[in-house]
């Protein structure tokens, strides 16, 4: 998925209760092997979803519609998301071909930024919805994806810029995020043990769309223009996610309210976890750092197509901006299952920062961009990677916490997705072509504020790090 986009645990408090003790202790302190460890999660599934309580209900963790749902995801995973990391190809062409190259960079930027930012900020409240009201998900599936096709189809005739912000940007944004949502609050019920697989096949579509789709797009724009580009990928759309909806299902059967089976309430009632300065400093980190990615994955090709008139270039950087984004996704959340994420935070501002001053600001070849797509896709891209390890630092073992802790992460990465790229535009000079040493094609300025972000970034993580030092020394002070 989309870098930032690992949002399974927001669908977490849904699954059983798995108590997760320290190694090797059992329930009484006594040490216990790796293999009764796993016996005992296993017999904890087993007694949740066993054949003997629940002889109806499909396997947990394998069985042909568990790998159905899987796969099926997968394929939205990558057809939305691997979609959302294409737009920088359409940014591009919007800018530099009739009818739409006389409008402003800020506004060709809306179009992209409103389809993404909507995606993150509303699944939030669409899951929340979702989980109170489950008859009514798989119905809206439906109605999103015709409405995703359609809006697609309508905007293949547009022929103002509002017109692409309307249908491209916000009707399918709306829509694209009501669809995809319920996979995120399923998911939890179809996978417990192999959770991790399960999401790492799902999430890894999104860097397989976001490698092929810009390639496949830069072709179809340059063979058939935007028009047709739009009516082919719509129908494609409608076809392989209409074909996987049908394996998108939830576990358990859905049962209506009533008296003895009150709704799932909004949220939950005990937020007192929400109001730490943790959150609050770890949101203020991923704004900044969010205000200087999403920029570049935006520009990123038309700096590209300024240092060659062919489109190839602007869009093998762009799909290697998207695959180290995931590489390195995976990487950070490795990472952080062995060292405090805040580390990986501060070299990912870090190096971010070097790479857009530096590597960025010195590019004046194509070797020289795709060093810098490389290395800033990798570093700031992989950012999200840590989000799972921040999360349960608020939420601790309150599932739903750190559901809604990755929810906020989500909005704010909403906000950014929008506000970043449109101040970014504000800041490049169009009517500056010349191949300057530094900050060249009128992009210093966003060169600058790209880097200053990430920079901002590395001063969050050292934050983090002097709160989670002082947050350590006071429980040993405090009194037992």
């Amino acid at each position: 998925m989309d870098n930032g986009i690992l949002l399974e645990d927001l669908g977490a408090e849904k699954s059983p209760s798995i108590h997760r003790r320290d190694k090797g202790e059992s329930g009484h302190g006594d040490p216990k092997t790796g293999v009764e460890e796993v016996l005992a999660v296993e017999t904890s599934v087993s007694n949740v979803y066993g054949d003997e309580e629940n002889p109806h209900l499909p396997l947990v963790d394998k069985g042909r519609e568990a790998w159905m749902f899987c796969i099926s995801a997968c394929v939205f995973e990558t057809f939305i998301w691997g979609w959302n990391n294409t737009y920088g190809i359409f940014q591009d062409y919007y800018s530099s071909n009739p009818p739409f190259d006389k409008a402003s960079p800020a506004a060709i930027s809306i179009i992209g930024t409103a389809s993404l930012g909507i995606q993150y900020m509303e699944i939030i409240v669409v899951i929340a919805l979702f989980q109170r009201y489950p008859e009514y998900a798989k119905p809206a599936m439906w109605t999103c994806l015709f409405i995703c096709v359609v809006s697609l189809i309508v905007s293949s005739f547009a022929t103002e810029i509002w017109h692409l912000i309307v249908l491209q940007g916000v009707v399918f944004g709306l829509s694209a995020g009501i669809l995809y949502a319920p996979i995120v609050m399923w998911l939890s019920d179809w996978f417990i043990i192999r959770r991790g697989l399960a999401g790492g096949i799902i999430f890894g579509g999104s860097g397989v769309g976001g490698f092929v789709f810009p390639l496949v797009m830069g072709y179809l724009l340059d063979a058939v223009g935007f028009r047709w580009t739009l009516r082919i990928w719509a129908l494609t759309l409608g076809v392989c996610c209409g074909i996987a909806l049908i394996g998108v299902n939830p576990r358990t059967p859905i049962r209506r309210s009533s008296m003895d089976i009150p709704r799932h309430p909004w949220f939950p009632s005990d937020l007192s976890r929400l109001k730490s300065p943790l959150l609050a400093i770890i949101l203020g980190t991923n704004i900044v750092q969010a205000l200087g990615f999403f920029p570049v994955s935006l520009f990123i090709p038309t700096y590209t197509s300024s240092l060659s008139s062919a489109r190839l270039p602007s869009t093998i950087v762009l799909a290697l901006f998207n695959a180290t984004s995931v590489i390195f996704y995976i990487m950070f959340g490795r990472i952080c299952d062995s060292y405090p994420y805040p580390y990986v935070i501060l070299a990912s501002g870090v190096g971010s920062s070097l790479a857009a001053l530096l590597l960025w600001g010195f590019a004046s070849s194509l070797g020289w961009v795709f060093g810098f797509a490389a290395v800033f896709g990798g570093l700031s891209g992989g950012f999200p990677g840590v989000w799972p390890a921040a999360a349960s630092e608020i939420g601790g073992s309150l599932n739903h916490i750190t559901s809604l802790a990755f929810g906020c992460f989500a909005v704010v990465k909403g906000i950014a997705a929008i506000v970043g790229p449109i101040i970014a535009a504000s800041l490049h000079d169009r009517s500056n072509h010349a191949k300057t040493v530094y900050g060249g094609f009128g992009f210093r300025n966003v060169e600058i504020f790209v880097g200053s972000m990430a920079a901002a970034t590395s001063v969050g993580a050292i934050v983090l790090l002097f709160y989670s030092t002082s947050k350590r020394k006071a429980n040993k002070i405090a009194p037992q």
